[in-house]
């Protein structure tokens, strides 16, 4: 991937201005739908903290501006299927949860049925049950809202989608549904192809449209000791889904799959019951995990290929922008400047440790007071240069991390992984809880079956955003993708120009967590718009 391209958002801003130019007219009636990507949520979280722009209200901000705006909440752990049946019946259900913007407050309501339809039945493992009732509505952003009432989504109500991370390819797995049928899968929700026309555009944001590799981060780190993983995430699961759904602050929409309490002989059971029966080995959770529908699965290099045999690339009908981001800085090539008067604290001046040595070896120690004057004569201004110019920086971090942090963390019954350093370190500012996790991308390597995947093109996969590679973003591998700078808006409603992925090129100030607007840093996009 060309990371040198324009910056993204510089090429937003110009194709903007070129459609002005055109005097291109813009329709702000077609509603915008907003879907989250993995572990993602629908209405502000703790009341408060939005999943679109964090402290702030990206849907508030549109709506001002003129548009219509839909959040929808979708499963935020749960496979491309499931939540694409989600986003068929939040779109189709007729009712919405409104936002006030005389109080900014929201009345949620839960009273959305969902099936899953027969996707299930030939599975050895499945959910307990592939209905689930009382999810909440997707939620409207208008000034309008006497004209939504009883809106659905249909022919003559068409919508954007603007999707983030999973919820890109989550809206390519529903938009093949509506395009392709499929009767025997979902008789009710996907009986009827020819339906792709409902939707006029798509644009993801850092989608991982060919999957991540943190997926293997993940994996590799808790390599040894999976069974207490799954305990922590039994416990993280139970803590969160033991009141019903409308008392939840954070919904992970899985009760289909029994991660919810339950009644035990009449009587609902208690959090510590609860808490046993998902940590179990043969519990939900494991279950959950090891039928591969679930969000993780999905959003690895191997899930994302299981995707592109069941979808069609792109609709016809549809037009498709893409947005690519990283989040990193190369590893330093070079010792910092410091590292002589760093080296010069180590508890063992490296002299002392060479006359050691001389002194150890048999015969040689006869001649080793003149090397030891030598020695004193040079210091470790003569010694460290040398040594430093044998090994680098990133050899010697790889000699640490793999040789001796590991080693000692076995040794002591962490059964944990570090992972190796690679080709990149993190921005300064990126949010902290990602600062591990682009690290771990940056050294991540691509396993000869993923290889054999994403074919002989595979570009740089060690850069990243901190949760999804950048070279994975651009659009599916079985689509046609071109730079948005060959878009033609002198015929923007000809035939050739739908179905082909825009990418709008890398932005290199964002993370994952910045592309929707929850900044460390408040001059992220300021910056990111002003950079050539």
């Amino acid at each position: 991937m060309d990371t040198d391209d324009s910056n993204a958002l510089v090429n937003l801003r110009n194709l903007a201005q070129q459609l002005r130019l055109d005097n291109l007219p813009e329709d702000k009636t077609v509603p915008i739908v907003m879907v989250p990507g993995f572990s993602g949520w629908g209405t502000p979280l703790f009341g408060a903290i939005n999943y679109w722009g964090g402290i702030e209200n990206i849907p508030n901000l549109l709506v001002e501006r003129g548009y219509t705006v839909i959040v929808t909440p979708v499963g935020p752990i749960s496979s491309n299927w499931e939540r694409a049946c989600e986003l068929y019946r939040q779109l189709t259900f007729g009712k919405f949860s409104f936002f006030n913007f005389e109080t900014d407050e929201l009345n949620e309501i839960h009273d959305v049925d969902v099936d899953y339809g027969n996707y299930f039945n030939n599975s050895r493992i499945r959910p307990r049950t592939t209905t689930t009732k009382g999810r909440k509505r997707a939620v409207l952003y208008s000034k309008s809202r006497d004209k939504y009432q009883n809106w659905t989504w249909n022919e003559g109500n068409k919508v954007h989608f603007i999707c983030h991370s999973q919820g890109g390819n989550t809206v390519r797995y529903l938009i093949s549904l509506m395009s392709r049928g499929a009767a025997d899968l979902h008789p009710e929700y996907f009986n009827t192809a020819g339906r792709d026309n409902w939707a006029t555009s798509v644009t993801t944001l850092g989608t991982p449209h060919n999957g991540t590799t943190i997926i293997d981060v993940l994996q590799n780190f808790f390599a040894g000791s999976t069974d207490a993983a799954i305990k922590l995430l039994a416990r993280l699961f139970a803590t969160v889904s033991f009141q019903d759904p409308e008392k939840r602050f954070y919904d992970l929409q899985l009760d289909h799959w029994d991660i919810c309490r339950t009644e035990i002989n009449g009587k609902l059971e208690t959090f510590q019951k609860m808490r046993e029966r998902l940590e179990s080995s043969q519990g939900p959770v494991k279950t959950w995990l090891d039928s591969k529908y679930n969000g993780f699965y999905d959003n690895s290099i191997e899930g994302v290929n299981d995707l592109h045999m069941k979808t069609i690339p792109t609709s016809e009908h549809v037009y498709y922008f893409s947005f690519s981001f990283h989040s990193t800085i190369p590893f330093p090539s070079r010792w910092p400047s410091w590292t002589i008067e760093a080296i010069d604290s180590f508890p063992i001046p490296l002299v002392d440790f060479i006359r050691k040595v001389l002194y150890s070896i048999p015969f040689v120690n006869i001649g080793a007071w003149i090397i030891s004057r030598i020695l004193d004569s040079f210091g470790n201004k003569v010694g460290w240069p040398i040594l430093l110019s044998l090994i680098s920086l990133r050899d010697l971090t790889q000699w640490a991390t793999q040789s001796v942090a590991n080693r000692l963390l076995r040794e002591i019954d962490y059964n944990v992984t570090l992972p190796p350093p690679g080709r990149y370190l993190p921005r300064k500012d990126v949010i902290p809880l990602m600062l591990p996790t682009v690290y771990a991308m940056g050294g991540q390597d691509l396993t000869p079956a993923q290889k054999d995947i994403l074919g002989p093109n595979l570009g740089d996969w060690y850069l990243n955003d901190g949760i999804v590679n950048t070279e994975s973003m651009r659009g599916p591998r079985d689509s046609i993708v071109r730079n948005i700078s060959d878009f033609p808006t002198s015929r923007i409603n000809s035939d050739d120009v739908r179905g082909i992925y825009w990418h709008f090129g890398v932005n290199d100030q964002m993370d994952h967590a910045d592309e929707i607007g929850v900044f460390v840093e408040q001059d992220t996009v300021r910056f990111s718009l002003v950079k050539d």
